[in-house]
């Protein structure tokens, strides 16, 4: 068995629609930190999801508003684990997000 810390997310703009920012490889996937920024003049909502292979979407974060030119580390992806094949979906649109955290194969 490995563990290898990495950069989850990179980092991506957030979009209106929900889109895929991280899918769950290996044994299991930790999210250890998270960081999202808003950069604009207005408030902006926050919404995520986890989509469970085994079936089910549940909501994680739903609607927080994430001040102007601001950012914020959600306190709900922190330590937050996904199974080989579970997806977590974003959305917000004009925000950043970053994952950092490890695989274990």
């Amino acid at each position: 068995m490995a563990v290898t810390s990495l950069a989850i997310q990179p980092g991506i703009n957030l979009t209106a629609a929900a889109q895929t920012v991280a899918t769950g490889s290996g044994s299991s996937t930790t999210i250890t930190t998270a960081v999202v920024a808003n950069s604009t003049a207005a408030a902006i909502s926050l919404s995520v999801s986890v989509t469970r292979k085994a079936g089910g979407t549940f909501p994680v974060i739903v609607s927080r508003s994430v001040p102007a030119n601001s950012s914020t580390i959600p306190p709900e992806l922190a330590a937050f684990s996904l199974a080989d094949g579970d997806t977590l979906t974003a959305e917000g649109n004009g925000l950043s997000l970053i994952l950092n955290g490890f695989i274990v194969s």
